[in-house]
């Protein structure tokens, strides 16, 4: 999977920063970046993996060995549980981030 301009950055292969770019974001802000990176990258893999199980059944059904096709099904199925993990992570830590999100913006309005 591609790499965000700031995740090639902090490994020494970006590029320099533009004149009228936003202010770098903090570590704890990156660090969160890769943790939500991370649960993206296991989800679309999950899920593509699940996909390329499918053609295997189908390869095994054709051939008539049920053995590979229920072996085919065992994987197919852990992968789709790991997306359907994958996916409630990824709700869970985008729901605290708005939550955090809105807890400042309610602390800077209540300081005006």
């Amino acid at each position: 999977m591609p790499q965000t301009d700031m995740q090639r950055s902090r490994r020494g292969g970006g590029t320099a920063q533009p004149t009228n770019a936003p202010p770098i974001p903090s570590q704890t802000e990156l660090q969160t970046e890769d943790h939500v990176y991370g649960l993206v990258s296991v989800l679309y893999h999950a899920l593509q993996g699940a996909e390329t199980y499918e053609r295997y059944i189908d390869d095994a059904e054709q051939a008539g060995d049920d053995e590979l096709v229920r072996f085919f099904e065992q994987c197919r199925d852990q992968e789709n549980d790991r997306a359907q993990r994958a996916k409630r992570l990824l709700v869970a830590r985008v729901d605290e981030s708005l939550d955090e999100e809105d807890d400042e913006e309610n602390e800077d309005e209540e300081e005006r």
